[in-house]
């Protein structure tokens, strides 16, 4: 999406430049009705103390709250600050802050947080060490953001923008049951920034790979583009690109694409839509990718009432004009409401079996990118500069989680790409790095979509 209003420069700011031309296609919020959202501006270190804070956006601070909890491994979700100050105030700005360390004693180790934005007249009992937060926890939050915050032992890594944490458990673990692995030539980013998973065998044993967002992202558009054929899986293995909760609720709000046969090397479809549980009519389709097809683009789309689901050739497209299969499910009695699931990516051995090759496996994930439901909203540039260094900056104010691409041009007739931006707070800050050899460029934004 590209406004129509230009940004146009201070004189004095041109003057630092003055061979150089410069106007931004700039997106103007006021255009979209933006959903409200909660984010987490300041999560405290593992073991250390101090104050959880965030904003909220697109609500009515007055009539509005954040209700916050803590997760302490051994002793479950616990309210915070305190079950006597259950809910924390919203500033008129849209900022809050929230003690989560008073004095529990597992409070300094907590490994997830959630903060939810609810209305003031919230109702919820207060939690002390629950497995899981009640259900109705998150049916009455407008918005909520759940974290994983970095704790000793488990690896971490970035991927596509998004923090996520490799699995490593202690003997056997599901899906499976399998020997998972953190080790680097299990699961890496390569200079590309894609990821890559490796079946490995290695000390006598077979070694699967998953990585879990630290993030959970809700309801909206989830994508994978794959950069490895999903066609030639050894029958033994599946790719799984899904969502999962701990929480049984919703049989764990788990939405899976899978690609793979499942130990039936003459099935002549390899992947499959799923909204589990899978055994139920209607809940499982199978497809088939075609053979040879190293770049394809597999996704689901969650709204509260439906699940839809598409498989492409090559990246994204928003008309799908590169259509490989699709599915509709239907049935709103059986989609899950979101909770507290991440999104994981996963390699791995049906029933734990070695590849029928005795082979290691290993699939390459693109990218995976995330984005709300609703009309992607438009970017409003703010203080452009031209310092001294005659690089070019500004700021735009942006929703989170939506991409931002960049594009240039030295007559306004022709643009090419400069740069896709994720947006993780309200705020980015750009600068153009590339040095034109020209006399003048244009600068544009695009949502995209």
């Amino acid at each position: 999406m590209i406004s129509s209003c230009i940004g146009s420069f201070p004189k004095n700011v041109k003057a630092l430049w003055p061979w150089l031309a410069i106007s931004f296609a700039a997106i103007t919020a006021q255009c979209d009705a933006a959903m409200p959202s909660i984010l987490i501006t300041n999560l405290p270190v593992y073991g250390s103390v101090g104050h959880l804070a965030g904003v909220v956006l697109n609500v009515n601070t007055a009539t509005n709250a954040v209700a916050v909890y803590i997760y302490v491994p051994g002793y479950g979700w616990v309210t915070k600050p305190t079950c006597a100050q259950p809910l924390t105030t919203i500033q008129p700005n849209g900022s809050w802050s929230a003690d989560i360390n008073t004095g529990g004693a597992g409070d300094l180790t907590a490994t997830r947080v959630a903060a939810l934005l609810v209305s003031t007249n919230y109702n919820q009992p207060c939690v002390l060490g629950v497995a899981n937060l009640p259900t109705n926890a998150y049916a009455q939050a407008i918005a909520k953001t759940v974290v994983t915050r970095p704790s000793p032992g488990v690896r971490f890594l970035s991927f596509s923008g998004y923090d996520w944490w490799v699995k490593s458990p202690t003997g056997h673990a599901g899906p499976g049951p399998n020997y998972f692995s953190d080790a680097t030539n299990n699961v890496w980013t390569d200079t590309n920034g894609w990821l890559h998973l490796r079946i490995t065998h290695r000390t006598n044993a077979w070694q699967c790979a998953e990585i879990i967002s630290a993030r959970t992202f809700g309801t909206g558009n989830y994508r994978f583009e794959l950069n490895s054929p999903a066609d030639n899986l050894n029958p033994n293995v599946t790719l799984g690109l899904f969502t999962w909760s701990d929480d049984p609720a919703f049989t764990d709000r788990e939405i899976d694409v899978e690609c793979g046969r499942w130990n039936n090397a003459a099935d002549t479809n390899n992947s499959q839509f799923v909204v589990q549980p899978y055994y139920l009519a209607n809940h499982l389709v199978r497809y088939r990718v075609p053979a040879g097809l190293a770049d394809s683009t597999h996704l689901f789309v969650w709204e509260t009432n439906r699940i839809s689901y598409q498989s492409q050739t090559g990246a994204y497209s928003a008309a799908a004009t590169n259509l490989i299969a699709s599915y509709i499910f239907t049935n709103a009695t059986d989609v899950p409401q979101s909770g507290d699931e991440n999104v994981h990516l996963n390699l791995w051995l049906i029933n734990g079996n070695p590849p029928t090759d005795n082979n290691e496996v290993e699939v390459i994930i693109q990218n995976f990118n995330f984005v709300p439901l609703g009309t992607p909203p438009r970017a409003v540039l703010g203080n452009p500069q031209m310092p001294a260094s005659s690089q070019f900056k500004c700021d735009l104010t942006v929703q989170p989680d939506y991409r931002y691409e960049v594009q240039t041009s030295s007559s306004l007739l022709l643009w090419t790409h400069l740069t896709t931006l994720l947006a993780t707070n309200v705020t980015l800050n750009f600068a153009d790095t590339s040095s034109p050899a020209v006399s003048k460029r244009f600068y544009r934004v695009v949502t995209q979509p």
